[in-house]
């Protein structure tokens, strides 16, 4: 008998970022920009379709220096940012003030793709553009990656308990805002090429 074919799920927040071949047991789902409507979309698809695996992709910010416009890397680890108080200048995580567990806000997996870097992500709603908040963000958390889903993806796969895969290209550097340095086309051809060859050997 043939072996099953690994039920996947495709979520990108845009258009843009969906992969465009079809492959295999591969359903796709876009879902809007953001966590709030990435939340809401994948929770409405996951109540009514069974998946054994959700692959996140997209487009990413890179705060580490060795991070060049265009690299792909496995998000491992991911974490919500902006969930807390300010304390006199100071950012207090809700995890730490008990406010909820750490695994409502820190989220990881265990699963590895071969020859693509490990990264770890932060996810936000207000993307960094200034120094003071970029060196405030990266001494508290010391992120390598930031988008505006992939936490959120990864919060629903765990309440849902299906193991998640988040694949991100870097477009741009994570600096004083400057869309002049950012390479979008060349990130999501990237990203596109490498998602395609993982997707070839999974589904």
């Amino acid at each position: 008998m043939p072996e099953p074919t690994t039920e996947i799920l495709l979520v990108s927040a845009s258009e843009m970022e969906m992969l465009r071949e079809p492959i295999g047991k591969v359903d796709k789902l876009v879902t809007g920009v953001g966590m709030v409507a990435s939340t809401h979309q994948l929770t409405k698809r996951l109540s009514s379709n069974k998946y054994d695996l959700v692959v996140d992709i997209g487009i990413a910010g890179a705060f580490n220096p060795q991070l060049s416009l265009g690299t792909v890397v496995q998000v491992i680890e991911d974490r919500l940012v902006e969930m807390g108080v300010e304390d006199n200048g100071a950012f207090i995580p809700a995890d730490e003030m008990n406010l909820v567990s750490s695994n409502d806000v820190q989220f990881s997996t265990e699963s590895r793709i071969k020859d693509i870097p490990t990264a770890k992500g932060i996810t936000v709603n207000r993307v960094h553009g200034s120094a003071e908040s970029i060196e405030r963000v990266v001494k508290q958390f010391n992120p390598d990656i930031e988008s505006m889903e992939g936490a959120a993806v990864a919060y629903v796969c765990q309440q849902f308990g299906i193991p998640w895969v988040q694949i991100r290209a870097v477009s741009n550097r994570v600096e004083p805002r400057n869309r002049d340095a950012w390479n979008i086309p060349m990130a999501i051809e990237n990203l596109h090429n490498v998602v395609l060859n993982y997707l070839q050997h999974e589904a």
